[in-house]
């Protein structure tokens, strides 16, 4: 609640023309980009949300894909996997009040959907950049610095759920990333797990030295997660088979899972940031 109400005043006195956000993969980036635009739209301030991880160049236009062909060799952690000068030329082109046609990236095709998505922001209004490498400052090295806010988000959580066992902050987004990844964008559990590892490697690379950087930090962890999350991980996790080498993972999260109620998500509302995960979002997020 302090972001929405401390920013108008700072737009205003300081001219705030982008608010970048960034936070590791599952941190909830995109509904909190589009709920925050609607708080300003509310307090007179005129914005709109811009995902760029919509911008990653075109499979045949990976770097990583061109020497076998093999979708599987693309880093979509690495920043060399984004169309940084598309991401530049938008941001840019918005700020100045300029109507753009932004591409939605497939993710199950690893392809833009046409035509894409026609997208201007108001006069003197503020652009909402969003997605894993917002805060990198290749994507908005044009703006001044005094004209950019920087908000790094993560669910940061030790939700303890015995005497001997908490609930640590990677698991929790492993877990919102596993159900995602399944309803989103057509990835069993196995792999997911089986990308993990790179993501994670990514995160130091791309996102944490960025960390410091940021105005505000906000934590998105909401402690009815995981009961929500078990009905639907649960089936996910089980069909990991023993010979698969991120079977002790899936069990380790199962046994977490079993400390845990399992609670139905009609209680949850369509604004929540965890509709990000588990679908019936109000905000289009994927």
């Amino acid at each position: 609640a302090t972001l929405p109400r401390d920013a108008p005043p700072r737009h205003s006195k300081h001219g705030i023309r982008v608010i970048c956000i960034a936070g590791p993969t599952a941190s909830g980036k995109t509904t909190f980009s589009h709920k925050l635009s609607l708080a300003l739209r509310s307090a007179g301030v005129p914005s709109v949300p811009l995902t760029v991880d919509h911008y990653y160049l075109p499979l045949d236009r990976q770097p990583r894909y061109q020497a076998r062909k093999d979708r599987g060799d693309v880093d979509y952690d690495s920043i060399e996997s984004m169309d940084v000068k598309l991401v530049q030329e938008h941001i840019m082109s918005l700020s100045r009040g300029e109507t753009v046609m932004t591409p939605v990236y497939n993710m199950k095709t690893g392809y833009r959907d046409p035509p894409g998505k026609q997208m201007s922001l108001a006069a003197g209004g503020v652009l909402i950049i969003e997605g894993i490498h917002a805060l990198n400052p290749e994507y908005t090295s044009d703006i001044p610095d005094n004209e950019k806010y920087r908000v790094y988000i993560s669910p940061i959580s030790m939700l303890q759920v015995d005497d001997c066992n908490v609930v640590k902050s990677t698991y929790h987004r492993l877990c919102r990333r596993i159900c995602r990844d399944f309803l989103f964008r057509g990835n069993s559990a196995s792999k997911t797990l089986s990308m993990w590892p790179n993501v994670r490697r990514g995160e130091h690379t791309w996102i944490f030295p960025h960390q410091n950087n940021a105005d505000f930090v906000l934590n998105s962890a909401m402690e009815y997660e995981l009961p929500v999350l078990k009905g639907r991980l649960e089936g996910l996790l089980r069909t990991v088979r023993p010979d698969d080498a991120h079977f002790g993972t899936a069990v380790e999260l199962l046994g977490l899972l079993d400390r845990v109620p399992t609670w139905s998500d009609g209680a949850v509302p369509v604004t929540s940031l965890l509709r990000e995960f588990i679908g019936g979002s109000a905000f289009d997020v994927h």
